[in-house]
């Protein structure tokens, strides 16, 4: 009976969130209503994004082309929030700017609008003992994720050498990629990466947590992160935070360039603004992936960047062995 009740609600819950996505998709916008949101997009960039000038030059430029007409056949909010993140990415050459229509991330979220699956896929032990784990996201809290983690990770802290799958991951937060990172690791905190943000002045460092539960795997193990061009924001800091250490090599596609994190904004007509706040500071570059992405140690196309890090943990395990 419980079983069925639940059931009911959620199919329900299901179709009154589909059927309201689909009355504001249905919404048609008049042109007031378009220099409304553009007008509160101003208004968010200019209050939020890490690089004023570039929110001056930004939202001149969107002004100008909704006078223009150029936004005149967005007649409702999804084809509107298509042309918007369209023109917001090409002239601020940050992929984390987005219009979306409906439910945002939460705030301080370094993903976009697609919501935070679990935080581990597939684990298993491959022959010649090399561990395999599949990290689909970052995007819930370390301190939620914890158990997960320890669990998952101390079962391959004695495997020969680790391969991390990053292939589908989309982000999330650097608290969740630090306390990861902190099992590739040994007793001593390693500053992984830093985080300005605009609005507070104010730059947030990161480190590994020498005291996470369970068995790390440690300092020396070869490790191998697999990468696709679908890796983005806080799963590209994890990879590139690891390679600029020299703690693991990349396999893969290069990801796909997302470094400025923040947090959603409301606009009207049931429209989000991702606004980046901030942007990383990595300790040995000095910089960060923002538009070029995470270049891979070993190029390769994603479909066969398992194979190929199989291959070389293989090589770095006999290395070790002899």
């Amino acid at each position: 009976m419980i079983r069925r009740l639940l059931m009911l609600l959620f199919v329900c819950g299901t179709a009154a969130a589909s059927q309201a996505r689909a009355q504001t998709d249905d919404a048609s916008l008049t042109p007031q209503q378009r220099r409304a949101v553009i007008d509160s997009i101003a208004r968010a960039l200019n209050d939020g994004y890490v690089f004023p000038d570039v929110a001056t030059m930004v939202n001149k430029e969107l002004r100008s082309r909704v006078e223009k007409g150029e936004f005149d056949a967005a007649n409702d909010p999804s084809s509107f929030a298509r042309l918007l993140t369209r023109d917001l990415q090409e002239l601020g050459h940050d992929k984390h700017l987005r219009v979306g229509v409906g439910a945002a991330p939460p705030a301080g979220s370094m993903r976009l609008f697609d919501a935070p699956t679990g935080t581990f896929g597939r684990t298993r032990r491959l022959p010649g003992d090399i561990a395999y784990i599949e990290i689909l996201s970052f995007g819930r809290p370390p301190e939620v994720v914890a158990d997960e983690t320890s669990r998952v990770m101390s079962a391959a802290a004695d495997a020969k050498g680790v391969i991390l799958d990053l292939r589908a991951n989309g982000g999330g937060s650097p608290r969740t990629v630090a306390l990861i990172a902190s099992y590739m690791f040994g007793a001593k905190p390693v500053l992984l990466n830093s985080l300005y943000f605009r609005p507070v002045n104010r730059t947030d460092d990161f480190y590994t947590q020498p005291g996470v539960s369970g068995t790390k795997l440690g300092p020396d193990k070869p490790v191998f992160i697999l990468t696709s061009s679908r890796t983005f924001s806080g799963a590209e800091e994890f990879a590139y935070d690891l390679q600029t250490l020299k703690r693991a090599k990349i396999v893969g596609e290069t990801t796909g360039g997302g470094a400025n994190p923040g947090g959603p904004v409301p606009l009207p007509y049931g429209m989000t603004l991702f606004v980046p706040t901030g942007r990383a500071i990595n300790p040995i570059t000095k910089t960060n992936w923002e538009g070029v992405g995470v270049k891979p140690d070993v190029a390769v196309e994603a479909d066969s960047a398992l194979d190929v890090a199989y291959r070389l943990a293989q090589k770095a395990v006999a290395g070790i062995e002899r």
